[in-house]
Protein backbone atom coordinates (compact mmCIF):
# COMPACT_ATOMS: atom_id res chain seq x y z
CA UNK A 1 0.00 0.00 0.00
CA UNK A 2 1.23 3.56 -1.01
CA UNK A 3 0.32 6.86 -0.55
CA UNK A 4 -2.54 7.64 -2.92
CA UNK A 5 -3.65 11.53 -3.91
CA UNK A 6 -6.92 12.09 -3.76
CA UNK A 7 -9.45 14.98 -4.81
CA UNK A 8 -12.94 15.49 -2.94
CA UNK A 9 -15.33 17.79 -4.54
CA UNK A 10 -16.85 20.22 -1.79
CA UNK A 11 -19.75 22.67 -1.50
CA UNK A 12 -19.50 25.45 0.74
CA UNK A 13 -21.51 23.67 3.25
CA UNK A 14 -19.55 20.30 3.11
CA UNK A 15 -16.44 22.26 3.67
CA UNK A 16 -17.84 24.32 6.99
CA UNK A 17 -18.78 20.25 8.31
CA UNK A 18 -15.15 18.80 7.74
CA UNK A 19 -13.36 22.06 9.55
CA UNK A 20 -15.77 21.96 12.32
CA UNK A 21 -15.31 17.99 12.97
CA UNK A 22 -19.06 17.26 12.00
CA UNK A 23 -18.00 15.57 8.74
CA UNK A 24 -14.71 13.09 8.44
CA UNK A 25 -12.94 13.34 5.16
CA UNK A 26 -12.79 9.43 5.35
CA UNK A 27 -16.84 9.56 5.10
CA UNK A 28 -16.92 11.67 1.90
CA UNK A 29 -16.78 9.90 -1.64
CA UNK A 30 -13.31 10.49 -3.22
CA UNK A 31 -14.45 12.04 -6.56
CA UNK A 32 -10.92 11.11 -7.66
CA UNK A 33 -8.54 8.57 -6.94
CA UNK A 34 -4.92 9.34 -8.68
CA UNK A 35 -3.18 7.18 -7.11
CA UNK A 36 0.74 7.30 -6.95
CA UNK A 37 0.57 9.23 -9.90
CA UNK A 38 0.14 12.49 -7.64
CA UNK A 39 3.61 13.93 -6.78
CA UNK A 40 4.92 13.14 -10.60
CA UNK A 41 2.29 15.03 -11.87
CA UNK A 42 3.43 17.67 -9.62
CA UNK A 43 6.68 17.60 -10.64
CA UNK A 44 6.22 17.01 -13.88
CA UNK A 45 3.64 20.30 -14.11
CA UNK A 46 5.75 22.79 -11.72
CA UNK A 47 9.18 21.06 -11.86
CA UNK A 48 9.74 20.69 -8.24
CA UNK A 49 8.26 18.61 -5.84
CA UNK A 50 5.30 20.83 -3.91
CA UNK A 51 5.38 24.25 -5.17
CA UNK A 52 4.82 26.18 -8.27
CA UNK A 53 3.24 28.99 -9.93
CA UNK A 54 -0.24 28.95 -10.35
CA UNK A 55 -2.12 27.83 -11.72
CA UNK A 56 -0.41 25.12 -12.52
CA UNK A 57 0.26 24.43 -8.64
CA UNK A 58 -3.52 24.22 -8.00
CA UNK A 59 -3.98 20.57 -9.85
CA UNK A 60 -2.10 19.23 -7.12
CA UNK A 61 -2.20 21.47 -4.07
CA UNK A 62 0.61 20.96 -1.97
CA UNK A 63 1.73 24.52 -1.76
CA UNK A 64 1.10 26.06 2.11
CA UNK A 65 -1.03 28.49 0.52
CA UNK A 66 -3.47 26.19 -0.12
CA UNK A 67 -3.21 24.49 3.00
CA UNK A 68 -6.55 23.99 4.71
CA UNK A 69 -5.21 22.66 7.72
CA UNK A 70 -5.23 18.89 9.71
CA UNK A 71 -8.91 17.84 9.93
CA UNK A 72 -9.90 14.01 10.51
CA UNK A 73 -5.70 13.47 11.25
CA UNK A 74 -5.26 14.24 7.46
CA UNK A 75 -3.52 17.35 6.06
CA UNK A 76 -6.00 19.03 3.61
CA UNK A 77 -5.30 21.46 1.03
CA UNK A 78 -8.31 23.51 -0.82
CA UNK A 79 -8.83 25.48 -4.13
CA UNK A 80 -11.87 27.16 -4.37
CA UNK A 81 -14.17 27.45 -7.48
CA UNK A 82 -12.14 30.16 -8.63
CA UNK A 83 -8.61 28.67 -8.50
CA UNK A 84 -10.66 25.08 -9.96
CA UNK A 85 -11.50 27.28 -13.00
CA UNK A 86 -8.05 29.00 -13.30
CA UNK A 87 -6.23 25.34 -13.13
CA UNK A 88 -8.98 23.62 -15.57
CA UNK A 89 -8.50 26.41 -18.18
CA UNK A 90 -4.66 25.58 -18.08
CA UNK A 91 -4.83 22.19 -18.58
CA UNK A 92 -7.59 23.02 -21.55
CA UNK A 93 -4.56 24.52 -23.21
CA UNK A 94 -2.39 21.89 -22.08
CA UNK A 95 -1.68 19.33 -24.82
CA UNK A 96 0.36 16.12 -24.67
CA UNK A 97 3.43 17.71 -26.39
CA UNK A 98 3.58 20.16 -23.71
CA UNK A 99 3.43 17.59 -21.05
CA UNK A 100 6.18 15.88 -22.96
CA UNK A 101 8.71 19.29 -23.06
CA UNK A 102 8.18 18.92 -18.96
CA UNK A 103 8.33 15.05 -18.55
CA UNK A 104 11.99 13.44 -17.73
CA UNK A 105 12.18 10.33 -15.97
CA UNK A 106 15.43 10.91 -15.32
CA UNK A 107 15.16 13.80 -13.16
CA UNK A 108 12.25 12.38 -11.14
CA UNK A 109 14.95 9.73 -10.40
CA UNK A 110 17.43 12.20 -9.17
CA UNK A 111 14.91 14.03 -7.36
CA UNK A 112 13.31 10.83 -5.39
CA UNK A 113 9.88 11.51 -6.96
CA UNK A 114 7.64 9.25 -5.32
CA UNK A 115 7.11 6.46 -6.75
CA UNK A 116 9.11 6.78 -9.57
CA UNK A 117 12.02 3.47 -9.28
CA UNK A 118 15.43 2.23 -11.39
CA UNK A 119 14.01 0.34 -14.63
CA UNK A 120 10.68 1.87 -15.04
CA UNK A 121 9.05 1.94 -18.97
CA UNK A 122 9.35 6.19 -19.32
CA UNK A 123 6.70 6.00 -22.25
CA UNK A 124 4.60 4.16 -19.94
CA UNK A 125 5.24 6.57 -16.70
CA UNK A 126 4.75 9.69 -19.10
CA UNK A 127 1.09 7.70 -20.90
CA UNK A 128 -0.06 7.51 -17.38
CA UNK A 129 0.45 11.12 -16.17
CA UNK A 130 -1.60 12.20 -19.68
CA UNK A 131 -4.18 10.14 -18.49
CA UNK A 132 -4.23 11.78 -15.08
CA UNK A 133 -4.48 14.90 -16.73
CA UNK A 134 -7.35 14.00 -19.06
CA UNK A 135 -9.41 12.43 -15.62
CA UNK A 136 -8.05 15.55 -13.31
CA UNK A 137 -9.77 18.17 -16.59
CA UNK A 138 -12.96 16.25 -16.59
CA UNK A 139 -13.97 16.44 -12.76
CA UNK A 140 -12.29 20.21 -12.40
CA UNK A 141 -14.96 20.85 -15.58
CA UNK A 142 -17.58 19.24 -13.54
CA UNK A 143 -16.71 20.99 -10.32
CA UNK A 144 -16.66 24.49 -12.01
CA UNK A 145 -19.90 23.83 -13.76
CA UNK A 146 -21.64 23.19 -10.40
CA UNK A 147 -19.81 26.15 -8.28
CA UNK A 148 -17.97 23.76 -6.37
CA UNK A 149 -14.06 23.54 -4.58
CA UNK A 150 -11.97 20.55 -4.15
CA UNK A 151 -10.01 19.51 -1.55
CA UNK A 152 -6.92 17.12 -2.34
CA UNK A 153 -5.34 14.93 0.20
CA UNK A 154 -2.55 11.76 0.37
CA UNK A 155 -3.87 9.06 2.11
Amino acid sequence: MGMSGRYVVVTDELLNSIQSGEVSVHDCQVDLDIDKTWQMLQFTLNGNLVDGEPPLSYVVPLASQQYLGNYSDMDLFLINNKQVLEAYMALEQFTPEDVRTRFSLDKMLAEGVYPVMEGWDEEETFQEIVQTIDQIQALFQVTVENGNGIIFYVF
